[in-house]
């Protein structure tokens, strides 16, 4: 009689939470937002011309926690191709490759020539769409500034995200 009498009540006080208006509710509308800055090293696989202005390129990734380092990969279309004094604009998408998972987006720059053809600043936004693993509800964006000083061929670049879904 003491065991079914301490199970009814056991079942009826989870009854009663689970029923409770705005407990579930409030614990899965808030969304954990993650601000991160992470370094991408990426090198040209072939040169991008007006005749073929589409350039993918391979490199690595460095963030910190949850993501760690990883591969990265993008494929980029230049838009418009910068000239003395006059920017232009790349766009395109990418993905990362990390132990846990993946995540992918798109990124938006415009190209600025610094005194030369050579010496390019790309500064633009990044739009994280989703992901596989550990990251397949990432969600969010941000900044990302790259430098070239051999036309594109290697950039350095930092990107500044706010994220969901971490």
């Amino acid at each position: 009689m003491g065991r079914t009498l301490t199970i009814g009540i056991a079942i009826t006080a989870a009854a009663a939470l689970a029923v409770v208006p705005g407990n579930a509710a409030s614990a899965t509308s808030k969304k954990k937002v993650t601000k991160l800055s992470c370094a991408i090293d990426s090198y040209a696989l072939g040169q991008p011309t007006p005749a073929s202005p589409t350039v993918r390129h391979l490199g690595f990734v460095a963030c910190p926690k949850p993501f760690g380092s990883g591969l990265h990969y993008n494929q980029i279309t230049i838009d418009k191709f910068p000239a003395p004094g006059v920017a232009g604009a790349a766009s395109g998408r990418f993905k990362n490759y990390f132990n846990r998972g993946t995540t992918r987006g798109t990124v938006v720059t415009s190209v600025v020539a610094n005194g030369g053809p050579a010496n390019l600043t790309f500064t633009g936004t990044v739009t994280y769409t989703g992901g596989t693993g550990k990251f397949r509800r990432v969600k969010g964006g941000g900044t990302i500034v790259c430098t070239s000083t051999d036309g594109g061929a290697h950039k350095s670049c930092t990107v500044n995200t706010t994220l969901t879904g971490v």
